[in-house]
């Protein structure tokens, strides 16, 4: 029997709702997905894949093409989502103005920051596993780099709607992110010493308008040649908000000539988080119980198994902050087939399961 495979998305997907897990990773063997993708996902896919090409290209960066063709690609997959609504090429613009204005931003602040400490870059998006008691757990780490005395940081890339105290030490205890180095420690032969989050911010949305300095600046139009237009990167009174996309020089020129001072505040990042080993081997022992637990499911007794094994979590549904389930009219009853329901199966993520879904015919 081959090893049971895990992950850190299928494991927080059932910490957060046992039934979510069920259908985004067990449902017909394959697990199902939305066939459209909610933004906030959306985003952070474009945004790692650009960042891990600043990574594969160092020294030799692109940086113009690999942002353009981001936001080109973010407006143009919103307007076809969009099928025509009010106010769609809007919020298209303003949705690519933003992951331009991230990956431009990281490539001017954060990026020297980590080559100035770590200017060895060893692995960007390596597949590591970490086998345990009949499981192996899988993960793609964004980036590993090294400094030159041979000690490692693991970096992992976060967009993130807050950059509060609490979104800092919330990593701490993200026990399913440290995990990941013991699986670079088992497949690479060397552990990171530790892992550093760092966030990209992307503002909230406030009357219909993402609040975020890469989608709007802040101007009081002049009254040549008596006076010059006035531009700000922060709101002041008697300024009125400018779309960043139709400034002189679009947004790349507004992301070159922002301060250091603003650009810090974009990029929360966490100091380095040094293992808990102690923490980690914890995780692997409930993991093994739960995940053995899951390989036994029966579907032909699923009205009692579906219940026991994938409990339902009701204030999971509908939460009163962040996003709902993708799931809710499967668990409510209004669908009776995922796949005539706007469902697709899943891809896999990582190379293991894919051999697995082509060895089971998926």
């Amino acid at each position: 029997m081959s090893d049971i495979l895990f992950d850190r998305s299928r494991t927080v997907t059932d910490w957060r709702c046992p039934r979510a897990r069920y259908w985004g990773y067990e449902y017909d063997g394959k697990g199902i997905v939305k066939g459209t993708t909610n933004l906030a996902l959306h985003t952070g896919i474009v945004v790692h894949d650009c960042l891990a090409a600043i990574a594969t290209q160092h020294p030799d960066v692109d940086i113009d093409t690999i942002a353009q063709t981001a936001a080109l690609a973010m407006k143009k997959s919103l307007l076809e989502a969009s099928e025509g609504e009010v106010g769609a090429d809007e919020f298209a613009n303003e949705q690519a103005a933003l992951t331009e204005g991230m990956i431009r931003g990281f490539y001017l602040h954060v990026w020297p920051l980590l080559l100035a400490q770590y200017p060895i870059i060893r692995h960007i998006e390596k597949e590591v596993t970490y086998k345990y008691e009949g499981l192996t757990f899988m993960s793609k780490p964004d980036l590993i780099l090294e400094t030159e005395s041979g000690e490692q940081v693991y970096i992992e890339y976060k967009t993130t709607s807050s950059k509060k105290e609490e979104w800092i030490n919330s990593w701490d205890t993200a026990v399913q992110l440290h995990s990941a180095v013991k699986a670079c420690e088992q497949t690479l032969g060397h552990a990171p010493e530790a892992v550093q989050i760092v966030g990209l911010y992307k503002g909230y949305r406030s009357y219909n308008k993402q609040n975020s300095p890469f989608c709007y600046a802040y101007m009081k139009k002049g009254n040549p040649p008596f006076t010059e237009d006035v531009i700000q990167y922060e709101w002041k009174a008697g300024l009125k908000r400018y779309p960043t996309w139709e400034l002189e020089g679009g947004v790349k020129n507004w992301v070159e000539g922002m301060p250091e001072s603003v650009l810090a505040g974009l990029f929360p990042m966490t100091p380095p988080i040094f293992i808990n080993n102690d923490l980690v081997e914890a995780f692997f022992k409930q993991r093994a119980i739960r995940e053995k637990e899951i390989a036994v499911y029966e579907p032909e007794n699923k009205l009692f198994t579906l219940d026991r094994v994938f409990p339902q979590k009701w204030d999971s549904c509908s939460p009163g902050w962040g996003h709902g389930c993708e799931f809710k009219k499967l668990c409510h009853g209004r669908a009776d087939d995922p796949l005539k329901n706007g469902f697709t199966y899943r891809r896999a993520h990582h190379e293991l399961e894919a051999e697995q879904f082509s060895e089971e015919g998926g």
